[in-house]
């Protein structure tokens, strides 16, 4: 990975990115706990299960999808009930790649990137654009989309759980990011998610002090982006997930606040509420995800994945109807938590 961040590092710099963020120390603010195979399950099918609960919602207004709720698996673009979509598969795609390496090496999670883009349903069209660019021969470190999509964020769940330090988690995270989104704040999205994750499969409490704690690792990294819907205000993840901490316990309120679709700015802090809001209460918080409009699926899979980490598979297993489970991504799941 040292390699790796060497390259990308250079080009980006050159390009006026701040990067000294990411080379400064970063540890855990409690005692981490040993990662254990439970809080690897619980992570992968909370992802996996998410996306297949709100597959079937995506792109839908929030108030039809509250005036006809669904409570389990439904068929969706044109595939059974249980199938997953991009979030899990780009998701696995780069678990199976970690494990592999021993390491985030991007000469090999290309390949697997383009692979399960080729098969996936429902992929996002800055993560298609760089596949393609991939595809074509670009590099790694140059093929990037300049989108503040959710993209790279979806995906980032296996870096917190494969790697134990939060500077390594950190520039991991950053590093599978800018292969598809060469965007500032979708790379701060992405460490985002691959830290809390880290920080609730080591036993990191499932409160409001974790949001200070992962705004001040992204610090400095951002150009404040202008907010689609408040678009005299610029704003950056690091201070929207600050801001997140306000919303805890009125989810509905943060919708209406950070809106729900694919725009980093708008998916992760109102995921973020989610999971705060009902740590405890996974089968009230995946519908609660999954029937918030626009992009569902992603927002369900980012609160599935905290779930998990926080509850491991059999709490989570425990507090959640069992044909949720039934997921087509069930064996390779399997097969990656075993190893």
């Amino acid at each position: 990975m040292q390699a790796a961040w060497r390259t990308a590092s250079e080009s980006l710099r050159q390009e006026g990115w701040n990067l000294d963020v990411l080379e400064e120390p970063l540890d855990w603010p409690f005692e981490p706990g040993p990662l254990t195979i439970s809080r690897v399950r619980g992570t992968l099918y909370g992802v996996a299960i998410g996306d297949a609960l709100g597959a079937p919602n995506e792109g839908k207004p929030r108030w039809k999808l509250q005036a006809e709720p669904l409570d389990s698996l439904k068929p969706h673009n044109e595939r059974p009930a249980g199938t997953v979509t991009d979030d899990t598969d780009l998701t696995l795609a780069l678990a199976t790649s970690i494990l592999e390496s021993g390491t985030l090496e991007p000469e090999d999670l290309v390949p697997r990137l383009i692979e399960a883009a080729s098969k996936t349903v429902a992929g996002g069209w800055a993560t298609e654009q760089a596949v393609e660019r991939l595809r074509r021969g670009a590099a790694w470190w140059l093929a990037g989309t300049p989108s503040a999509g959710n993209g790279a964020a979806m995906r980032a769940a296996p870096v917190g759980l494969f790697f134990d330090e939060p500077d390594a988690i950190r520039r991991a995270a950053f590093l599978q990011a800018i292969i598809t989104h060469r965007d500032r704040s979708a790379a701060a999205s992405a460490i985002v998610n691959a830290l809390f994750v880290g920080w609730l499969a080591r036993g990191g409490p499932a409160g409001e002090e974790a949001l200070f704690w992962l705004a001040g690792a992204v610090d400095g990294l951002e150009v404040p982006l202008a907010s689609r819907h408040r678009r005299k205000k610029h704003q950056t993840v690091a201070g929207l997930v600050r801001e997140a901490a306000e919303y805890v316990g009125e989810p509905e309120k943060a919708f209406e606040h950070f809106r729900t679709g694919a725009f980093v700015l708008e998916t992760l802090p109102s995921a973020l509420v989610v999971f705060l809001t009902y740590p405890d209460h996974p089968e009230k918080a995946l519908l609660l995800a999954a029937h918030a409009g626009d992009d569902t699926d992603t927002l369900a899979s980012l609160v599935g994945g905290w779930l998990g980490a926080y509850l491991g598979d059999r709490k989570l297993r425990s507090r959640t109807p069992s044909n949720w489970w039934q997921v087509a991504a069930a064996p390779a799941i399997e097969r990656i938590s075993r190893r």
